[in-house]
């Protein structure tokens, strides 16, 4: 790697601390008995801050290969790890759903109709663990970005992608039916994934340009916006497509809350933590529900606990969220050991983290390194 390229990798360091609190903010927003307005200013930019890094990182290097090149990349980074973890969670799934708090809307579910939750890949059929909607949006997001970008300036992407995205979210009715494979939540995602890439141009003289000190203070005037406009807005989730009372403010306030995000990565240090938690979003992301799950078990099966005692103080929302990423470090460890092809180790030694480390600097995933 030459100098230059390093220099510029290095100035990349605070898009770490940005996924490390953005994976922070997901597991809490998954937290139960998070209080509702906390949940609200969490959902109405957490995951539009994914599809923004996604694009941020999508560089010159990945555009210039070809279709075929990149597909199977996006397959490594994403298909892969999305079927690996759609199964642990069916068979999970499979002698747990009728104990869980849920087990009413599980009723009559043969054993054989979640599979077809992995062929639609959107949040309604993948019910065996919700959040692997993201991997399927993120793939059909960054596939067709990546086939527009052929044809089409960062810029006109940009001016494109938000104009249709502001369109949707306005005219977008609950009655429609849903698309698979992640398709009509892409039409959202590619706003922030194209304002991204459209934004790397320009992210060096904004760091160059922007102290510390005036960063964190930038980054604190915009989060009050974004708690202010919550309030007001309400209940928001890409996921389902649930856009808020207030529609015309889920943009402005989904950019606001990623902009006070880049400028609290700038201006904070960069340590192991976040280095660690940034480098393992794709493990984190997937099985932190499934560690809640389990939490829960724990706590009516062992200890006689009612199922709604996670609902009942702060304390347990912190608490789940706290365990579910310590023990997502030795679940790393394990699946890294035991699973290896499924996050693009195919080989041992210094040879197998060169490739790792090739695959992942030109994947261009928001929840992988």
């Amino acid at each position: 790697m030459g100098s230059q390229e390093h220099d510029r990798m290095k100035r990349f360091t605070h898009v770490d601390t940005m996924k490390a609190i953005g994976i922070v903010l997901v597991v809490l927003g998954h937290s139960p008995g998070l209080n509702e307005f906390a949940k609200n200013v969490i959902y109405s930019f957490h995951m539009p801050l994914f599809f923004f890094i996604s694009g941020l990182l999508l560089s010159e290097q990945k555009l210039s290969l070809t279709y075929r090149q990149n597909l199977s990349l996006l397959w490594k980074g994403l298909g892969i790890p999305y079927l690996f973890f759609f199964l642990l969670s069916y068979l999970y799934w499979l002698p747990t759903h009728e104990l869980a708090a849920s087990a009413a809307k599980h009723a009559g579910i043969s054993w054989w109709e979640p599979l077809m939750g992995v062929l639609v890949g959107n949040g309604d059929a993948l019910f065996v663990n919700v959040v692997l909607w993201f991997f399927m949006c993120l793939l059909t997001t960054s596939l067709i970005f990546f086939a527009a970008r052929r044809y089409f300036s960062a810029a006109f992407l940009f001016v494109a992608f938000n104009f249709s995205g502001l369109v949707f979210t306005l005219a977008y009715d609950p009655s429609w039916p849903r698309l698979p494979w992640g398709l009509d939540n892409a039409v959202v995602a590619l706003t922030f994934y194209s304002t991204g890439h459209f934004f790397r141009e320009y992210q060096d003289a904004v760091l160059e340009k922007t102290p510390k000190s005036m960063a964190m203070m930038l980054g604190l005037f915009m989060m009050a916006g974004v708690a202010y406009a919550a309030g007001i807005n309400g209940e928001v989730d890409l996921n389902t497509l649930l856009f808020g009372s207030h529609r015309s403010l889920f943009l402005i306030n989904a950019y606001l809350g990623v902009v006070a995000l880049f400028y609290f990565s700038i201006s904070l240090p960069t340590n192991a933590v976040f280095q660690w938690l940034s480098k393992n979003t794709i493990i984190i992301f997937p099985i932190h529900l499934l560690m809640f799950s389990v939490f829960t078990g724990v706590g009516v099966v062992v200890f006689g606990m009612p199922h709604a005692f996670k609902e009942s103080s702060f304390l347990w929302t912190g608490l789940f969220a706290l365990l579910a990423l310590l023990l997502s470090y030795p679940s790393a460890l394990f699946l890294y050991r035991f699973f290896p092809v499924v996050f693009g180790k195919r080989s041992t030694g210094i040879d197998s983290r060169k490739n790792q480390d090739n695959l992942q600097r030109i994947s261009s995933s928001g929840i992988s390194k």
